[in-house]
């Protein structure tokens, strides 16, 4: 859906929630197409997004266990003192969908004195970030919903998404992969089970654009996109924050990578496991998420672009070669990763700061 064309069922979808109102983008991400809207009569802004179908194929159900979620966060005492809960707005009629055509459409309170930090310019931003999601994952240790259903099943499990490569390998033309890709990927296999079988409920997509931060200082103030919280092994969180402030760097870079630990560390703890062990999977778990994502690309790129939103064809083929290009850096630093992730770990342990 263009641009143009997007806005102007945004403003159909928009009367579901108010009057007259101002529309306009707001964001790039790769999935949703997401709106800002200001209401004539109140100034009153919220975020009004169009829920990718092909992505998430039972928005219902998904928009059902976020509510679920959101209530587990508001009544964690440390976590809703420390951050804003996103709130989730209903329509006039009370329903937490609109529906105008084929699109879905949902609406989120807009967080005033907040700013998006896209691309990040210090250090700061990043461990305050990285507090953030680690004080996220912590609350969602001791989150038990009655049930709760994946929204993108196999989300993160690199061993799926390895099936998944050969089987569209095997469907398109042989030379629909390049060779130096092929070989990268037969190389880090056994990155598949590197981390260990333990999961939990994580974010999912952690990013610093997925942060909220206050507006007059360098300090995380709400953890945004919610949509693909769900089971996993806790490092991917970790490991794709690593992977995103890398990327957005241009390389990968220690002092980024200590920042990344040293908040994450702080508002997660270890919940039991030595530091050794932590550190070790912190090491593993930029590469492994910096694989899985390029896989995910080069398969959408086999499929024709179904999941990620391009400008033109090539464009996921391409996001590949860098993801696998941060792959090998990942690799080619693992030792000082853990290195540097045990240091943190052992002098927050000392002060008493984990457990």
């Amino acid at each position: 859906m263009s641009l143009q064309a997007g806005t102007k069922l945004a403003a159909q979808a928009a009367s579901a929630w108010c009057g007259e109102a101002e529309i306009s983008p707001l964001g790039d991400g790769h999935i949703h197409q997401t709106f800002l809207v200001q209401v004539a009569k109140t100034g009153e802004r919220f975020v009004l997004q169009s829920v990718n179908q092909t992505v998430f194929a039972d928005v219902q159900q998904m928009a059902q266990q976020i509510s679920v979620l959101l209530l587990h966060l508001a009544a964690d005492r440390d976590y809703a003192n420390a951050f804003v809960v996103a709130d989730a707005l209903p329509t006039r009629l009370g329903r937490i969908l609109h529906s105008v055509g084929d699109e879905t459409w949902r609406a989120w309170r807009f967080i005033e004195r907040s700013r998006v930090i896209d691309p990040f310019t210090n250090s700061q931003q990043v461990e305050s970030a990285a507090h953030a999601f680690g004080s996220f994952q912590r609350s969602l240790a001791g989150f038990q919903p009655h049930s709760w259903r994946p929204p993108i099943p196999g989300f993160l499990e690199l061993s799926g998404y390895i099936e998944t490569y050969r089987r569209c390998v095997q469907a398109n033309s042989t030379d629909a992969v390049p060779t130096d890709l092929a070989a990268v990927i037969e190389a880090n296999l056994d990155l598949v089970t590197a981390l260990g079988p333990s999961r939990g409920f994580i974010h999912g997509d952690c990013k610093i654009n997925n942060v909220l931060f206050r507006d007059d200082k360098d300090q995380a103030l709400a953890v945004i996109d919610l949509d693909t919280v769900g089971p996993g092994h806790w490092a991917w969180d970790f490991g794709d924050l690593v992977r995103s402030v890398s990327f957005s760097h241009g390389s990968v870079d220690l002092g980024l990578f200590e920042a990344c630990a040293k908040g994450f560390s702080c508002g997660r703890g270890m919940f039991g496991q030595t530091a050794q062990m932590t550190a070790q999977q912190m090491s593993i778990a930029p590469a492994y998420i910096g694989f899985t994502l390029g896989l995910r690309f080069l398969i959408d790129h086999l499929r024709g672009d179904e999941y990620f939103r391009v400008s033109q064809r090539g464009e996921n083929l391409h996001r590949a070669v860098e993801q696998f290009t941060l792959l090998q850096q990942f690799n080619g630093l693992r030792a000082q990763l853990a290195e540097c992730a045990l240091a943190q770990l052992s002098e927050h342990v000392k002060s008493g700061q984990l457990s």
